[in-house]
């Protein structure tokens, strides 16, 4: 059992710090690309970047602050006041731009500010968090959450046997949708829901077999219902949904498709009910009340990096928006509950976002 009352200090590499630093300027670069494609009218054979736009000036705007927190990201999961990983960003995001289209116009002002925005604030970003770095010191330790204490650190055989056992099948499905044309434009009906149901409650099944064989004690992931917790869950739930909705304006048709295409059809409010309750506890328990907290003892951002990323392992089969989609979700989710400790206002929102969804 774990009988320590405090979080050990994140790890902190170069590799981990390149990483984060490069996911940040993926997010800015796909954001910045789905608002150029939503400038483009109909019909258009050539395209231009519109350059001469207050929305072109709002994009550099988009990549100045893409570059900060790539710049603060690199900086936060890199090693104490080390630069190696800020530089290998900033280099891979000159790169980027060197091989990019320039702006389509002679203005050397413009000019200037597309090529200079994000690593001009990838420095910025940087220099920021090392002076906070140097005028504070490490700090070592932080309280756990009451949820997170007394609870078993997580073996990494233990969460690799839960996490192939569990999502491991949806991972597959999903790499195999993402690389076979039409195998994942299939619309979500009464049968393929009430299919997963089943199948989650298998897995489960066989999941909780182990822990328990285990000696893992599985009281420890039940959620604990509040309406305290029902009312957190619903803005969490608001939340997400002005952020997808601000996604879904400058989203091109092209981006919308998987998604469109698997919300087609019919289904029952019982059988949509039910999966929204399975799937988002299924979820939420293993991601989150076993796998990230499991893993706290490798730091908190880098435990919620690893459920993120089984989470959105599973979920390709979206295309890049409902990929990102999942992304805004996972963070928020997995940052409340490490801050938290309350996985039921998490259960609460991802059931509101299965329905909302599915009932579309």
């Amino acid at each position: 059992m774990d009988e320590t009352q405090s979080l050990k200090p994140r790890y902190r590499t170069v590799w981990q710090g390149l990483l984060a630093g490069l996911a940040s300027m993926t997010l800015t670069w796909t954001v910045h690309k789905m608002l150029a494609a939503s400038q483009r009218l109909p019909g258009d054979t050539a395209f231009t970047d519109h350059s001469d736009s207050t929305l072109w000036l709002l994009m550099q705007g988009l990549d100045f602050a893409g570059g900060v927190a790539a710049g603060i990201a690199a900086a936060h999961w890199s090693q104490r006041l080390s630069w190696r990983a800020v530089w290998g960003v900033l280099a891979m995001v000159v790169v980027h731009f060197l091989m990019a289209a320039p702006p389509s116009t002679l203005d050397g002002f413009h000019i200037a500010l597309a090529l200079l925005a994000s690593p001009l604030g990838v420095l910025l970003g940087a220099s920021l968090y090392r002076h906070r770095e140097r005028s504070q010191p490490e700090a070592l330790k932080r309280p756990v959450p009451a949820d997170h204490q007394h609870v078993p650190h997580t073996s990494y055989g233990e969460a690799l046997v839960v996490v192939a056992l569990c999502f491991g099948f949806f991972i597959l499905s999903s790499t195999i949708a993402v690389f076979s044309p039409g195998a994942g434009s299939r619309a979500f009906s009464d049968n393929s829901l009430l299919s997963i149901i089943v199948l989650e409650l298998i897995l489960a099944a066989c999941a909780l077999g182990v822990l328990s064989v285990r000696g893992y004690p599985l009281t420890t992931l039940l959620p604990r219902a509040s309406w305290t917790g029902v009312v957190v869950g619903t803005v969490l739930y608001l939340l997400v949904a002005v952020a997808d909705t601000t996604l879904g304006w400058f989203a091109s048709d092209r981006l919308l498709q998987p998604v469109q295409q698997m919300l087609e059809g019919q289904r029952s409010l019982a059988v949509l009910l039910s999966l929204s309750v399975v799937n988002g506890i299924y979820e939420e328990v293993f991601l989150l009340a076993f796998l990230q907290r499991g893993l706290r003892r490798l730091g908190g951002s880098n435990a919620l990096g690893i459920a993120l990323l089984v989470r959105m392992l599973y979920h390709t089969y979206q295309g890049p928006l409902g990929l990102l989609a999942v992304a805004i979700f996972g963070l928020m989710a997995g940052y409340y509950y490490l801050r938290s400790g309350r996985l039921f206002p998490v259960i609460v929102a991802h059931i509101v976002v299965d329905v909302s969804a599915l009932a579309s």
